[in-house]
């Protein structure tokens, strides 16, 4: 962290590269998925030549597993700061509704990492799918607490299951993705239905 005043370092070639390469993999493994992009193709995407990868990515799996993490991780980030900016007084309704906005303004600023992350991940190897998942169970036990405490709160139905709806709500989320141009809303709008349809008045 940069000193109070003191303004912070510009990142090193070698992480802008790093950056450049995981943006060309997530472009890629988004529009053609994980059989159909191989390492050539993601160098000659990210304007290299294809031995130069090999110095910040050992293999395809390596890059697609890095892929899914870093889409998982800035989710899990942005949306547990939203929820702690909200404060200690917050209700659980309120905690709830700052975590599906920020899913929702998460999920549309990453861009091909979500669409990569969300069409591609059964493709990927088995070892990779194992490790992604367990990031992603991590994710959601944090939400499993959130509805947890809106339940108990008395928001949700006290007979409701937990798993099934956060299962639901995800899918919903996640779902948003890709949607037609007609269909299209802002992610207030689309956290307001979420929240109607789920929360009890």
């Amino acid at each position: 962290m940069p000193v109070s005043g003191e303004a912070e370092a510009p990142p090193k070639k070698s992480d802008r590269t790093r950056t450049s390469i995981l943006d060309a993999a997530a472009r890629l493994f988004a529009r053609r998925g994980y059989a159909d992009t191989n390492l050539s193709d993601i160098a000659a995407e990210a304007g290299m030549k294809a031995g130069s990868l090999y110095y910040h990515f050992e293999s395809k799996e390596d890059l697609v597993y890095e892929v899914f993490r870093y889409g998982v991780a800035h989710s899990f980030e942005h949306t547990r700061a939203e929820v702690e900016r909200r404060g200690s007084r917050a209700s659980a309704v309120e905690r709830l509704r700052a975590a599906i906005q920020a899913h929702l303004d998460s999920l549309h600023s990453l861009g091909d990492y979500a669409t990569a992350g969300l069409r591609i991940v059964e493709q990927a190897p088995k070892a990779i799918r194992r490790k992604q998942y367990a990031n992603q169970r991590r994710y959601g036990e944090y939400w499993h607490e959130l509805l947890a405490q809106a339940q108990s709160e008395g928001a949700l139905p006290p007979d409701l299951d937990l798993l099934a709806a956060r299962l639901f709500l995800f899918g919903a989320m996640n779902g948003t993705v890709g949607w037609p141009a007609s269909a299209e809303r802002s992610t207030e709008q689309l956290t307001a239905t979420l929240m109607a349809l789920l929360v009890r008045s």
